[in-house]
């Protein structure tokens, strides 16, 4: 039997597609954002996977996904399939 992500991934059940969010972000995230070394994957309106950038608040610690001034706020790791950036 294959793992229980191959099945959630084949299955259209489990896909939700996260909005990427035009509004501002909070006052200490503006300015206080930095590389954190992940990214995570986001699918698109085509269907197609990519992966977008994290960066981290350097004052309060939230994380976002980023692309093109757009974002999706990150509160739980383990809601997104996360991929590490070797150095």
């Amino acid at each position: 039997m294959g793992s229980l992500g191959d099945y959630f991934r084949n299955s259209g059940y489990a896909i939700h597609r996260a909005a990427l969010r035009s509004d501002r972000l909070p006052e200490c995230c503006r300015h206080s954002l930095a590389e954190c070394g992940m990214s995570a994957v986001f699918l698109d309106p085509s269907g197609s996977e990519i992966l977008l950038p994290m960066k981290k608040c350097g004052a309060c610690g939230r994380r976002y996904a980023l692309s093109d001034g757009k974002y999706i706020p990150i509160d739980s790791l383990l809601k997104y399939r996360i991929v590490l950036h070797s150095e």
